[in-house]
């Protein structure tokens, strides 16, 4: 039996989906040292509905030296990925850091590379933090 937030939270992220989400590919990378950026075949490549966030940030180079204060500031782009976590049947099939995720409709989201270990949001869904692949 689930509880009555837990159906709300279904609906309310069902609803999410319907109107921002967006048809995304999760393309698996390898870890492996000598081809690590590339396919990794033993994973397959997932489609799900995403809802992409673009954050712009500042970002600042760090330096141990003495003018710190110089370095200049970069404008950069931070995305949020948030996916339905009942769309994959355990955590071993979220996408990983290093992987890929591109919008499938949408160019102009670039392709972008998950950058942390995505985290699970308590509410039902998975963030990603990603930004642009190289």
């Amino acid at each position: 039996m689930t509880s009555l937030f837990a159906d709300i939270e279904t609906l309310v992220s069902n609803a999410v989906d319907g109107v921002y989400g967006e048809q995304a590919r999760i393309l698996r990378q390898s870890k492996n040292q000598y081809f690590a950026g590339s396919a990794d075949s033993s994973r397959p490549t997932t489609l799900v509905t995403a809802v992409f966030d673009k954050n712009p940030v500042l970002a600042r180079p760090q330096d141990e030296g003495n003018y710190d204060g110089f370095q200049p500031q970069v404008g950069a782009d931070r995305y949020h990925v948030s996916i339905n976590k009942r769309l994959f049947a355990d955590k071993s099939l979220w996408p990983a850091q290093g992987d890929r995720i591109e919008a499938v409709n949408n160019p102009s989201i670039p392709m972008l590379r998950v950058t942390r270990p995505p985290e699970d949001d308590g509410i039902g869904r998975i963030v990603c933090i990603c930004e642009k692949a190289q």
